[in-house]
């Protein structure tokens, strides 16, 4: 009945999961193809030193978008999990919240199996598709970085691209949590959506004014960005927290919809 229900779950995604993968596929070739033409740009450099000081804070190191792996940070690595951030709450939000909406509740308990298990199930099945989203975006990056003959390995490429797992299914995980707390899908999604929407903007702030930089710690940005694997020292750990935090997240939903009256 557990993998029943996943499958299901995994089924009833298949849609958004296609379109989402199709969709973020071919920006992340677009930006690949793209980067000759930059690279051919004399004066880049200079040209960006004269952006914003908000622009420079968040690509740091400007000569590095002369190289593959810095253009793509910029325009890809980097922003991926806020973009995928939108699947995993627009998602999440309906995966309990719906249920209740859509009166399906008294058939989704009437299965023989406990309600944690559910939201586990559903979770998964989540966690799957934004999966399958991000693998085939690194497919992309990788064959187009073939298509224009880049020096970077695909294998890099590809572990760059699956970086913004751990804080893309944080973000879902949120979502299923507020899902698991509301009776109708919107409040959940505002309330997840405005935490992850927070989290960038605290991000940038950091960036940008030294009074906030004892505010790394609770920026979930920040440890996205220090477990990036084309970094100079990346930091695996930054990784794992996340992941725990997710996990902690799914499992205080799984109790609030195991105690929850849903009558």
């Amino acid at each position: 009945m557990r993998g029943s229900l996943y499958l299901k779950t995994l089924r009833d995604l298949r849609g958004a999961i296609a379109l989402w993968s199709l969709g973020v596929a071919v920006v992340a070739a677009v930006n690949v193809l793209l980067y000759p033409t930059v690279q051919r740009m004399d004066g880049l450099v200079s040209f960006l030193e004269g952006m914003p000081r908000v622009f420079q804070a968040m690509v740091g190191d400007l000569s590095s978008l002369t190289r593959l792996d810095g253009f793509l940070f910029v325009k890809l690595f980097d922003p991926l999990p806020l973009l995928l951030a939108i699947l995993g709450v627009s998602q999440g939000a309906q995966l309990l919240a719906g249920e209740l909406e859509h009166k399906h509740v008294d058939l989704l308990l009437a299965r023989p199996v406990r309600r944690w298990r559910v939201v586990v199930a559903k979770f998964l099945a989540l966690a799957t598709g934004i999966a399958v989203v991000v693998v085939v975006t690194g497919l992309a990056v990788v064959a187009c970085a073939r298509m224009i003959g880049a020096d970077a390995a695909g294998g890099r490429l590809l572990l760059a691209t699956l970086n913004s797992l751990p804080l893309s299914w944080l973000f879902a995980a949120l979502a299923v949590l507020a899902s698991s707390l509301a009776r109708h899908p919107r409040p959940a999604g505002f309330a997840a959506g405005a935490i992850v929407v927070a989290s960038y903007v605290l991000e940038t702030l950091r960036l940008l004014s030294p009074a906030l930089a004892g505010t790394r710690p609770v920026s979930l940005f920040a440890y996205h960005k220090a477990s990036y694997p084309l970094a100079g020292s990346p930091d695996p750990a930054a990784a794992l927290l996340l992941l725990g935090l997710g996990a902690l997240l799914v499992a205080v939903a799984a109790v609030a919809w195991e105690r929850r009256d849903l009558v």
